[in-house]
This record gives C-alpha cells, sequence and structure tokens, in this order.
C-alpha cells in the first residue's frame, strides 16, 4: 500500500483550526492580527523557556505564526478539528508554500478563491501529504473531522519517518506503521486512541513536540554544581540538565572553570566543589523524613538491605529517649542526593523532634560527611489524595495499584471495584504511598469504578470525600521484558536489571552460562534482591581459569516472563567476563543495636571463618576488654555481620576486629586485615502507649449470625467509638459483609479493657475457611492507634442453601443451555433428574448434562430435536430456532420416594425450588 492511499472514507478525514464561513471573514482576521499581536508576549515561551501545558504550548505556536485561535479570542483546545485548519498547521509547520488560488484542485461546495483555507489545502496537494476525501468526484472534505490516525499519517510522509517492524498501538490495521512510527519519534503517547477524533489540544502537543525537535535552541549555561569531584550537574537555559565528567578531580573550596561540548558546541562553565554536607532534613509528612545531601552520597553507608543503619540517623521526639527511625525503610534518588526515610510499623510523627546524623555516611568519593543536627516540627494536617489509579494486563488481570500522595494505611482501608469488595495489600516491592486492590476478573482495554474508604494517612488525616471515587482503565501490556544491564560483581556474582518486574519463579533454572566456545558451563543460582526488576546470579563456575579471566555469555530462556505472563519468546544472550578478585573486604562501619548486639558493616560480601578468635569489645573509658565469642547472623546480602553480646553497650567503645575474622565470597577468598573502629553505644525503650488488641476469638453464635469477640486494652481507656465503628475492622483484608453489627460488654466508662461483639449474617459467608480479622482502626480515648499486629484467623462455616440462579441460551453455541446456580455444586450429589426442563411449555430430558470446566456453580444441558418436535430430523437442537418460544428450568421438588439430593460442598440442600426462565 502507497503512503498516500486511503483504503475508505473515514480514513482521508484531517483537522481544523479557524472556521471557513464567508460571512465571518473580515472578524476573523481582525481577531486573527490582534491576536498575533497579542501572542508577541509569549515569545519568551517559544523560544526560550520549555512550555509544559497544553495553553503554553499553543500560546508559543502562535507566537511562530504555526496557528491561531477563534473568533472569540480563545484557543478552545477541547474541540475537534477539521481537514482545512490541519491543513493550515502542516503547511505553517513545515515551512510549505501556499498554492496559488486561480487553479483550483477541489470541488467542494465554497471552495473557492475567496475560502480562506484554499492555499493551504493546496499546498499539502502539492506537497503529496494530503489529498481529496472523494478523489472520484474531487472533494476535499475541508470542515470534516480528522481522526488521530489520520494525523499520524500526514506525520509520516511529512518527516519521512521508517515504519517500524512491531506495533503496539490502537490504530487501525492501515496506520498501525504510521502510528507506531510517531510514537516511537516522541510525538504521540503510546496510550492515545488513534480511532478518534484529533482534538485540537492533542495536535497542538504534536506540533509543539515536532516544533522543539525541529529547533536547535540558542543555550546559556545557568548553573554548574558539583556532585562529586569528578561529576559536575550543569543546567541550561532551557531548563535541561546534563552530567560532566571531569578528567580532573575538582579541588574543595577553589573555583574552577570547566569546558565540556554539548550538542556539537563548545562551553564553559565555573564550579566549586563544596566539603559534602547535609543541606535539609524535611517531613513532608507525619511517616518519612527526608534528608538532602549536597554530593551523592554511597548508599551502603546509610541502608542495609533498604532498611536504615541503625544509629546513622536517629530521630526522637523531644523529651524522650525513643528513635523512631529505627527500622525505617529507606529509598535513595537516583542521583543519591536524598534519602527517603520512612518509619516502620504505625510510627508517625507529632510534635517536635531532633533528627541527629552521624558521621558515617560516605560521598561515593569515599568522603565523610559531618555530623548533622536539628530540629524538627511536625504536624501533618494534610489528608491524602489519590495520585493515579492504574492496572496492567496481558489479558486480564486482578490487579489495581493506588498511588497516593503520600503514606496511607492499608489496615482500616475499604475498597471497592466496580461494586465488589477488594482487598487491600502492599505488595513487598511497593512504597508506602502505593496500596494494590485485589478483586475479581479485570479485562484489558475496560474501565472499572474504584472506590477507597476511610483513606487515611498515618496522622489520622482522612481523605474527603470519604469515599473517594475515581476510576481506572485496564492497559494492556503484550511486550516482552527487557535486559536492561548485566554486571558482574567479583568473580562469582552478575546483577541482572530488567525494564520491568520479572517473575522469579520464571528465571530459577533458566539462565545458562556458556563459555566462549557456547559449550554450557552450568545453570546460574538466581537471588531476588528489594526490586522485583534487579537479581543477583550466583555463577555455577567452581574456579576461574589460570589467566584468572573468564569470558563467555548469559543466555536467558525463551520463557523467562514478566510477572504478568509475557515471555521474552526467544532466548537472549549477553556477554559477560569475570575477572579474578585480588582486594580484601574492609570495615565500612559499626554500630550497636540493642536487643541484637554489634552490627559489623564490610565494604563487599563475607563469609565469618569460625575459630578465628580475637574480636574484642574495649570500653574506653575503663580500658577492660571483652572477648566476643558468638557466631555472628549474616544479613541478606551478606555485608553485614551482627555479633550478640553479654549486656548492653552504653558509652564509647572500641572494637578490635583480628586478621582473618572473615573473607569475602570471591574464589580467592581474601582476607580481613585487622582492623580498629571506634563506636558509641546507645540505649533504648519501646512506646508502650498504643493499645492493643489482646485477643481475637469466635464468639457464641445466635441462630441468624456469627459473632466474633474482640478484646483491646489500654492504660489510658478505648475509644468506644472507634470500637463500635464498622470500618476499623477488615475480614480477609475487606470490609465486613453488609448488614454486620458491633456491640459492646458492658463495662464502666473508664474501663481500661473493652470487648467488641462483631455479629456478621451467615447469609455473608458462602464458602468455610479461614478468614482473617483485623482491628486496626481501634485507638484508645487519647487518639493513639492499635498495635498494628493483631491479625486472627476464625474458621467460619457456608450454612447458605444454594439455589438455582439463571437459564440461558450460550451466546457461542446456540445448541447449548447454561444453568447457574448461586454458588459451586456438590457434584456428586447433582442428576439432570433433579431439575425440571420445559421447552414450549413440553417437559423434556437434557440429552446431555454436564458442568463447565472445573467449576460446578454452571452447567451445560443439550437437548434432542425429536423430544421437541416429534416430526424433526434427529440431532441437537437449536434453541434459538424459531420454533422455540420458552424454556423454564426448575428444581424437582420432593415428593413420594424421590428427594432431590443437590447440595453444595459443605452439603447445605437446596432450598429454593424457584423456577428461572432461559427464553
Amino acid at each position: 500500500m502507497s503512503d498516500m492511499s486511503y483504503p475508505s472514507k473515514e480514513k482521508s478525514q484531517f483537522m481544523n483550526v479557524q472556521g471557513g464561513e464567508k460571512k465571518v471573514m473580515k472578524k476573523i482576521l481582525s481577531v486573527a492580527l490582534s491576536t498575533a499581536m497579542a501572542f508577541s508576549m509569549f515569545a519568551s515561551v517559544a523560544f526560550g523557556e520549555t512550555a509544559t501545558t497544553p495553553q503554553a504550548k499553543f500560546d508559543a505556536l502562535a507566537a511562530k505564526g504555526i496557528l491561531n485561535g477563534y473568533p472569540d479570542g480563545k484557543s478552545h483546545l477541547e474541540k475537534d478539528l477539521t481537514r482545512a485548519e490541519f491543513a493550515k498547521i502542516v503547511t505553517k509547520l513545515f515551512g510549505l508554500p501556499e498554492g496559488s488560488t486561480s487553479k483550483l484542485s477541489y470541488k467542494d461546495k465554497g471552495y473557492t478563491a475567496k475560502n480562506w483555507a484554499v492555499p493551504y489545502i493546496e499546498a499539502v496537494t502539492a506537497a503529496g501529504l494530503m489529498q481529496g476525501q472523494d478523489t472520484v468526484k474531487g472533494i476535499f472534505g475541508y470542515n470534516a473531522k480528522v481522526t488521530v490516525e489520520e494525523v499520524a499519517a500526514v506525520l509520516f510522509r511529512a518527516m519521512k519517518l521508517e515504519q517500524p517492524s512491531a506495533t503496539d498501538n490502537s490504530a487501525s490495521v492501515w496506520a498501525k506503521g504510521y502510528a507506531q512510527a510517531v510514537i516511537d519519534a516522541g510525538l504521540v503517547e503510546k496510550n492515545t486512541n488513534f480511532k478518534a477524533n484529533a482534538t485540537r489540544s492533542l495536535v497542538v502537543g504534536v506540533a509543539y513536540a515536532y516544533d522543539q525537535k525541529s529547533t536547535v535552541p540558542t543555550l546559556t549555561v545557568t548553573s554548574a554544581e558539583a556532585v562529586s569531584p569528578t561529576k559536575v550537574v550543569v543546567t541550561f537555559s532551557d531548563k535541561t540538565t546534563i552530567n560532566v565528567d571531569l578528567p580532573t578531580a575538582l579541588v574543595a573550596g577553589v573555583e574552577q572553570t570547566i569546558s565540556f561540548k554539548h550538542l556539537e558546541k563548545d562551553y564553559t562553565a565555573k564550579v566549586t566543589l563544596q566539603a559534602p554536607k547535609v543541606v535539609s532534613v524535611t517531613a513532608p509528612n507525619a511517616k518519612q523524613v527526608v534528608v538532602k545531601f549536597n554530593r551523592a552520597i554511597d548508599p551502603d553507608t546509610l541502608v542495609e538491605t533498604n532498611t536504615l543503619i541503625e544509629g546513622v540517623v536517629k530521630v526522637t521526639e523531644v523529651g524522650k529517649q525513643v528513635d523512631v527511625a529505627k527500622g525505617a525503610k529507606v529509598v535513595i534518588s537516583d542521583d543519591a542526593t536524598q534519602a527517603t526515610i520512612s518509619l516502620d510499623g504505625n510510627t508517625f510523627l507529632k510534635g517536635n523532634y531532633t533528627v541527629v546524623i552521624n558521621d558515617t555516611i560516605r560521598t561515593t568519593a569515599g568522603e565523610a560527611i559531618p555530623a548533622f543536627t536539628q530540629l524538627l516540627p511536625v504536624a501533618d494536617v494534610v489528608a491524602p489524595t489519590v495520585v493515579s489509579v492504574s492496572s496492567v494486563a496481558k489479558t486480564t488481570t486482578n490487579k489495581v495499584y493506588v498511588k497516593l500522595s503520600e503514606p496511607v494505611k492499608t489496615a482500616g482501608l475499604i475498597a471497592y471495584v466496580n461494586g465488589a469488595a477488594a482487598s487491600v495489600t502492599r505488595d513487598t516491592y511497593q512504597p508506602l504511598d502505593e496500596v494494590t486492590l485485589t478483586t475479581g476478573t479485570l479485562n484489558s482495554g475496560t474501565s472499572y469504578d474504584v472506590s477507597l474508604t476511610n483513606l487515611s494517612d498515618y496522622a489520622g488525616n482522612l481523605a474527603t470525600p470519604n469515599p473517594v471515587k475515581t476510576t481506572v482503565t485496564v492497559s494492556s501490556d503484550v511486550q516482552a521484558p527487557v535486559v536492561t544491564k548485566v554486571t558482574a560483581i567479583g568473580d562469582k556474582t552478575v546483577e541482572v536489571v530488567f525494564n520491568k518486574a520479572v517473575d522469579y519463579n520464571s528465571l530459577v533454572g533458566n539462565v545458562r552460562l556458556l563459555d566462549a566456545n557456547g559449550e554450557s558451563k552450568g545453570v546460574f543460582t538466581v537471588n531476588t534482591t528489594s526490586d522485583n526488576k534487579t537479581f543477583k546470579l550466583t555463577s555455577p563456575l567452581g574456579s576461574l581459569p589460570s589467566t584468572g579471566t573468564f569470558s563467555g555469555s548469559i543466555v536467558f530462556g525463551a520463557t523467562v516472563r514478566d510477572t504478568i505472563g509475557n515471555n521474552l519468546g526467544t532466548a537472549v544472550t549477553q556477554p559477560i567476563t569475570f575477572t579474578k578478585d585480588t582486594v580484601a573486604p574492609t570495615v565500612t562501619g559499626v554500630t550497636y543495636k540493642s536487643g541484637s548486639g554489634l552490627v559489623v558493616k564490610f565494604s563487599e560480601e563475607v563469609n565469618h571463618v569460625a575459630g578465628v578468635k580475637g574480636l574484642t569489645l574495649i570500653k574506653d573509658s575503663t580500658g577492660v576488654g571483652n572477648a566476643i565469642t558468638s557466631t555472628p547472623v549474616k544479613s541478606k546480602d551478606g555485608k553485614s555481620l551482627t555479633f550478640a553480646t553479654s549486656g548492653g553497650v552504653v558509652g564509647a567503645h572500641t572494637l578490635r576486629l583480628p586478621e582473618g575474622l572473615v573473607t569475602d565470597a570471591s574464589f580467592a577468598k581474601n582476607k580481613l586485615v585487622a582492623t580498629v573502629v571506634a563506636i558509641t553505644g546507645d540505649t533504648t525503650s519501646s512506646d508502650s502507649e498504643r493499645p492493643k488488641v489482646t485477643s481475637i476469638v469466635y464468639g457464641k453464635d445466635t441462630e441468624n449470625d456469627y459473632v466474633v469477640n474482640v478484646t483491646v486494652s489500654d492504660n489510658s481507656g478505648v475509644s468506644v467509638a472507634s470500637l463500635r465503628d464498622i470500618n476499623s475492622y477488615t475480614m480477609d483484608s475487606k470490609a465486613l459483609p453488609a448488614g454486620s453489627i458491633i456491640t459492646l460488654e458492658s463495662a464502666p466508662d473508664n474501663a481500661t479493657t473493652r470487648t467488641a461483639y462483631i455479629q456478621i449474617p451467615k447469609s455473608a459467608i458462602s464458602e468455610t475457611k479461614d478468614y482473617k480479622f483485623l482491628a486496626n482502626g481501634v485507638a484508645d480515648t487519647a487518639g493513639n492507634g492499635v498495635e498494628s499486629h493483631n491479625e486472627v484467623a476464625i474458621k467460619l462455616r457456608d450454612t447458605v442453601a444454594p439455589k438455582l440462579n439463571s437459564a440461558a441460551v450460550s451466546s457461542t453455541d446456540s445448541a447449548v443451555l447454561i444453568v447457574t446456580f448461586s454458588e459451586n455444586i456438590k457434584a456428586e450429589s447433582i442428576q439432570k433428574e433433579d431439575l425440571q426442563f420445559r421447552i414450549n411449555d413440553k417437559l423434556v430430558t437434557p440429552l446431555t448434562f454436564e458442568k463447565v470446566g472445573s467449576s460446578t456453580d454452571k452447567w451445560y444441558a443439550t437437548f434432542q430435536k425429536t423430544d421437541i418436535d416429534a416430526s424433526a430430523s434427529s440431532g441437537t437442537q437449536d434453541l434459538n430456532a424459531n420454533n422455540i418460544n420458552t424454556i423454564t428450568v426448575k428444581v424437582k421438588e420432593n415428593e413420594g420416594t424421590y428427594t432431590n439430593s443437590i447440595t453444595d460442598n459443605e452439603g447445605n440442600k437446596i432450598t429454593s425450588f424457584n423456577e428461572v426462565s432461559g427464553k
């Protein structure tokens, strides 16, 4: 198919920027002139700063004369474009010479030399970028609307793009290549509906993106900041930034001029390397503390397996000793200049705190960052908001991901997706400002309603309105995962990074090592990390060659897949080289962790050598040394060892580590050299002010309800309102079933222990199993939330009788009648004789009657033609045939010696002998 082909009338529609009505031409020209003058004030946007909003982009293009507004002086970005308007945009955007009005190529009504659009339509026609809507009749259709895929086709031709070999977009078959080309060029988003009419806003964005790509800006350096002795971040006048790597290290405190090249142009900038320091400590909300540095830091000096190294950053409430940052999770920014510390459990900040950062944090260049202390007042009064809701599937999924403006509590948060209760969890790899909703089957490309009740941050700020309601559209992802980076660590380990989350189980036994000749050397051992895109692979080699170097390749099997089921499809090979490790491990820090002991952190993964003596802790004030003989516990990443001590460590101490106490994990087993490290002991205490759930037990049933007893105690008294609030409790991470009520045991108003009776309708329990009960919304009279570890599993039985729900002719096979029950039926308890089938009011017996797959709530029935019409030929009856007027199904009642035996899997007998209509 040629680039100019238009298989249908629909395909040939294009776009609009201005009306074509003759009677308003003078007004349009007048407004266009005044608008152009007004737009001159936006020249800085067009030629300097980058526009970020649709209106700013419109203003920038208007200032260049590429487009203009409507007669009312407004841009009306929400409107669809016509072919005439788009022809003008294309002419101006690509600098086409305007066509002559003396020779008209089309026969549209009103297409005369006086029509404002003629020069532009003739221009795009002459350039071969657009043609008529009806080439036989010579009709251009200048007032017709244009679709996004048609815009893509014109851009494809004008920019002389190449069609990609693979496509993944919503365009029609004829336009998929054009659409993919403009997506790959960065002009249109992948998730755009290409079959829809193109709005002015969309085309403004596309035109602006092209204009920015084709314009070479005049850039100046606005700032240069050294983030390390050999790395400078330069910011230009268009707000873009680049990293400049220096061949010679900067000298701290001395202003120096650096030279570099950007976009084939030479630049210079003056920069002074500041001494490394903490720039600021802030609390954006009650759950997080953000520490900013002026230099990139070494994460290993602050974090161990995503957890804050105890004592490095202490956050204590004024007047107290409890370090609330203990056990906190940490996320390091991509440029390693910011650490976001998220407090553990239900701990949150309220009041004034002292933040103390010790001097053990190092920059990436190994420089010590001086100790830092700051008073941090925290008063979080801002409620969380929903930032985005997403769901991704290959075809179907049951997961919805909600991104919030800040960390939120999952306990007590109740969610619904399309009216059905959904469980609320936070996956291992998710930050505190995200939650996962697990619901029923969601189809790719379909939109669903999402409702969140009791959306609350850790300070207790409740989102409004309550519930928060939004929608989510399940996006399709059929792309295979891509290996983005393979890095050898030492001589045994490889770090592999994918572009998306990958299924760990698909990697196990599916990653091989080949030598330079293609011979297999075995299978890698796969280890997870704190990121489901990153994996550590341990080499199957038993040793390195005598040369000290092994060069080969890693082969990822074709069945390696992402977490939604997209396979690689074909094996992927990556080169790898292992080089003998001759560098001994070093001690990077030692901290005392109360209740655990001394945590010694090393520069790399190590193994403790049993039998090596001499690890000694010396108290500085007395000079008395105590030998530590305990067997250490290794951290998950293998870089830390925790040695238990016989007692608390208070005050200044010195730790002596003997030579050979540990070796690294390399083939050479490089030994630690004797090391002496100064440490400061500490004491800690626990916060006991929160109420506690002392028990969640099965209570005494009533005739219609199951009863669960929840007992809560607190030193100052339990909030009655929170105990009686149905939203304080969840069952299997979902809201309590409809109809549940809560009553309280009689007790004095000032009682420190109270019991709530949760009554759950037996009719709401349709499956016998252990249900997990959680009481995380309960608080004391002072407002302190309950301790979170109170989930208890309680078995509830299904006592609900099954019911015949419906009967319907199958949409895919009209010979099949699908009979549906309210729940799964015990397969051996039902026979076709237990149901009465009537077709055209005639009692008939099914030819076949069987369950649908593994499910037993749906059953297939087929019938013989001759049972319905004795004169018919043999065979299976078409239930949609003209001679079939009515179909009814009824559960047969007990009579005489016959007893209906239909039960559910729990043995509940069917009792509703109702009749349903199938047609």
